[in-house]
């Protein structure tokens, strides 16, 4: 008599929030679909789930829903239920060092087993990000297996029907088996009725019973995404074919207990009872959508339509199947804001070594233990910093969301505040200090100039036409310059969308960036960055001439000697312009310097330019609290019967002074202009960017940027004093 035919049926799904997230959005989250869908599993008793929780997301649950992990509880004592591991805060490993991918690992794994006493065996991949050499760091924390797309497989030559089995690879001679995700499955549930999926499944069912059919979801994909909790959970408003409307998640489970070739267990359960179909050795890959985002804009447009059509075309399946996108890495490169998070990083996680390594030279046992202390917390700061949702973007906002970055920022300067109180224990005289710390902090072979203080982060970039990248107020562990520029994405070009709505820049926003415009330059043109450029200082290299501390005073001077445009002809009157920037206190000054070279036979060449241009000066900023509550004045502003106009509605005014508050932070950011007999226009306009998202196109606060604009002269000078407080 014929083996009856089964397949096997591991499902996975994976609860995440990222660190930073407003609450009443992880509510949102659990009673759309955390709740409903635990508790359906809670009542299938006989189903076996394999489930995993982003550290901070298992805290969330129980600190405020305890009776989830109650249910939780159970379901792992019945053995029902496997819960798999990987990185705390849910970084990309690929990019953090060893030391903290194996210290996240293990924190996940340790508080699992405290709270469900459930040993952990797998290890959930944040955004499936796969590099050749995890299976050495993966096997130094125990774990024996790991999750990735069948994009990842493609490559190798491994066919659809290849991976409905287990595979095992290996780095160092450390192995780990690999479970291939099944695409087709993550598109039909639970946008397709039940009896879809089950077909897929009975196609796939063979008289050896070894075959794997591995099934992953999203959470939020099951309640939260689009119309997904009436789908999902709703009497009356699931599928109507095959299943009458049912609620897919109670439907689809009854039909997993209905057919009972179908075989339900966990992927520990199954690498138990099947070994390994056969080595191999998979290349870096992501899945296959996130490997089109990362691409350049440009060759990202090129690349979605070559995908589709050899996706679509019968006879080019073949070709498609090596078809490869981008490598994550890229857009450390992509977003110059994202590189900005992850080498400051870097930056404060070797700060912080340095102090482990000082604390040998300590004596005092009771200081030593204080500072361990310390220590704990600084390192769990800078985990939660690695967090990967905001170093990238595609389909959710990422990158563009600022108050991901926000929090991200927020925990470096905690870590660094920590650093500084460590430091202070052992040695009281750098209570107060400033320092100028030349590096190369981007990792781009160039040299960048860290002026930190007790109050201060000011990180200047001369190649970048010597602006600052980025401006901490350490009191506040508060980042001003968390802006993020317009960058322009290949969905800008969607039909669905207005060319004027869109607004893009041609240089990142930073400030004390030199633009030399002409003088009939509108408001509008300078916030659509829609102005020809006459100058070569708005994105060129500085050459620093000093740097170096007097007293509590630190100074960087630099210098450029290039050429303006004249406005009527293509000849160029050469320049030599000197940016100095002193930081004292809680002040910050900029002091800037035009100097025209006079060309015998060439002076009408720069009359033109004096008489017709003007230069503009960025200075970006960002506030984080609610935007309703953000304030702004002038000295040369009356407001009249207004207390106060909006801080984000563009304006235009002549004055020297600017001024703007947040409420929701107590913080001042305020400057003033100093300079001889000018007239100052002043330009204030909102850095929104357009993004695509899961909500659909969404316009997203990204800063503000204040531009004073000068009129040109053959030796001009202005001074900028700028506090926070």
């Amino acid at each position: 008599m014929d083996k009856e035919i089964s397949v096997c049926f591991p499902m996975v799904y994976h609860f995440h929030q990222p660190e930073g997230n407003f609450s009443w959005v992880i509510e949102d989250c659990y009673q759309k679909a955390y709740k409903p869908l635990i508790e359906n599993m809670y009542q299938f008793e006989d189903i076996k789930f394999t489930l995993h929780f982003s550290g901070n997301l298992l805290e969330w649950f129980l600190k405020y829903k305890p009776e989830i992990i109650e249910k939780l509880k159970i379901m792992a004592q019945r053995g029902q239920i496997e819960i798999i591991g990987g990185g705390f805060y849910e970084p990309i490993f690929a990019i953090i060092p060893y030391r903290d991918k194996i210290a996240q690992i293990k924190k996940l794994s340790n508080y699992i087993k405290k709270e469900f006493g459930l040993e952990v065996k797998g290890a959930w991949l944040s955004e499936r990000v796969w590099e050749p050499d995890y299976p050495s760091f993966l096997s130094d924390t125990g774990l024996k297996y790991v999750i990735v797309d069948d994009n990842h497989f493609r490559s190798t030559g491994i066919t659809e029907e290849d991976t409905f089995y287990s595979y095992i690879t290996e780095d160092e001679g450390k192995t780990l088996r690999i479970f291939p995700i099944n695409e087709e499955l993550r598109y039909l549930t639970p946008w397709k009725p039940t009896y879809m999926s089950i077909d897929y499944l009975r196609n796939a069912a063979d008289n050896e019973g070894d075959r794997c059919v591995l099934f992953i979801s999203d959470a939020e994909k099951m309640g939260v995404w689009g119309t997904t909790h009436q789908i999902c959970y709703l009497e009356g408003q699931g599928h109507e074919e095959g299943d009458e409307r049912k609620p897919f998640i109670p439907a689809f489970f009854e039909q997993i207990i209905k057919n009972t070739w179908i075989k339900s267990l966990t992927l520990s359960e199954y690498m138990d009872k099947f070994p390994a179909k056969d080595l191999v050795y998979l290349p870096t890959a992501s899945y296959d959508k996130m490997e089109e985002w990362v691409l350049p804009t440009k060759i990202r447009k090129n690349f979605k339509i070559i995908r589709k059509s050899l996706r679509e075309n019968e006879a080019k399946k073949d070709i498609y199947q090596f078809l490869k996108g981008g490598f994550w890495r890229y857009f450390l490169v992509k977003y110059p804001e994202s590189n900005n998070m992850h080498k400051k990083m870097l930056f404060v996680r070797n700060k912080l070594i340095l102090i482990e390594e000082n604390l040998l030279k300590v004596d005092d046992e009771d200081l030593i233990s204080s500072i361990l202390k310390k220590i704990n917390n600084a390192w769990d700061e800078i985990y939660k910093a690695q967090c990967n949702d905001c170093y990238w973007h595609g389909l959710f906002g990422g990158v563009y969301l600022q108050f991901l970055r926000f929090s991200v920022y927020t925990h470096l300067i905690n870590a660094e505040r920590i650093i500084d109180e460590i430091n202070t224990l052992i040695n009281p005289e750098l209570r107060s200090y400033i320092n100028i710390t030349p590096t190369d902090f981007n990792k781009d072979s160039k040299i960048e100039y860290l002026i930190e203080s007790d109050l201060f982060n000011i990180y200047i970039n001369p190649d970048d036409a010597g602006t600052i990248f980025e401006l901490d107020y350490k009191p506040k562990s508060y980042n001003l310059l968390n802006t993020l520029t317009r960058w322009p994405e290949a969905y800008h070009d969607s039909k669905k969308l207005e060319s004027e709505e869109v607004l893009v820049d041609r240089f990142r926003r930073s400030l004390l960036r030199l633009r030399f415009l002409h003088d009939d330059v509108t408001l509008e043109q300078l916030h659509a960055d829609q102005y020809y450029e006459f100058g070569d200082f708005v994105e060129e290299s500085y050459r620093v001439t000093s740097n170096e501390k007097e007293g509590k005073t630190a100074i960087i001077e630099m210098e450029r000697i290039g050429s303006i445009k004249d406005p009527k002809t293509d000849e160029r009157n050469p320049v030599r312009i000197t940016k100095d920037i002193y930081i004292e206190g809680n002040e910050i000054e900029a002091k800037v310097r035009i100097n025209f070279n006079e060309v015998a036979g060439k002076e009408k060449i720069l009359n033109r330019i004096v008489n017709n241009l003007n230069i503009a000066v960025d200075i970006p900023f960002f506030f984080n609290g609610d935007t309703n509550k953000f304030k702004w004045e002038s000295k040369q502003v009356d407001f009249g019967q207004e207390n106060n106009l909006e801080l984000l509605e563009p304006f235009q005014y002549v004055g020297s002074h600017f001024k703007a508050y947040d409420e929701s932070y107590d913080l001042n950011f305020e400057f003033e202009i100093q300079g001889k007999n000018q007239s100052i226009k002043i330009n204030k306009f909102p850095i929104i960017a357009y993004a695509y998202t899961d909500e659909g196109y969404k316009e997203i606060y990204q800063g503000i940027n204040i531009t004073p604009v000068f009129k040109l002269n053959k030796n001009l000078e202005f001074h900028f004093k700028l506090q926070i407080y």
